[in-house]
C-alpha cells in the first residue's frame, strides 16, 4: 500500500504521535506497523541524514502526505543508529 515516493507534508510534535499511539494501542479494530528505510545508494544516504538532521533539529516527527485510503496516517520518526526503539512502540507482535 506504499507508494514508490513519499512526500513530506509537515512536522508534528512527538507528544502528539505518543498520545495517538497509545490510543491505538488500546484498540482492537486499529493496526499500528513499524517500517524501517534505509537508503539504498549514497546519494539516498546524503537524503536520509539531511532529512534525519531537519526533524531532530527541530524536536518534531515527520508526517507523511497520504493519498492512499488505506493508511490513515504516517509519521517519520528520526532515530539515529544508536537510539533504542521508543518505548511506546514496544513490545513488537505479529509478523515483524
Amino acid at each position: 500500500d506504499l507508494p514508490d515516493t513519499i512526500h513530506i507534508g509537515g512536522r508534528i510534535l512527538p507528544k502528539t504521535v505518543w498520545d495517538y499511539v497509545g490510543k491505538l494501542k488500546s484498540s482492537l479494530s486499529k493496526e499500528l506497523c513499524l517500517i524501517r528505510f534505509h537508503p539504498a545508494t549514497e546519494e539516498e544516504e546524503v537524503a536520509y541524514i539531511s532529512l534525519y538532521s531537519y526533524f531532530s533539529s527541530r524536536g518534531r516527527f515527520g508526517v507523511v502526505a497520504n493519498t492512499n485510503r488505506h493508511i490513515k496516517d504516517l509519521y517519520l520518526i528520526p532515530l539515529s543508529s544508536k537510539d533504542p526503539i521508543p518505548s511506546k512502540l514496544l513490545p513488537f507482535e505479529g509478523p515483524g
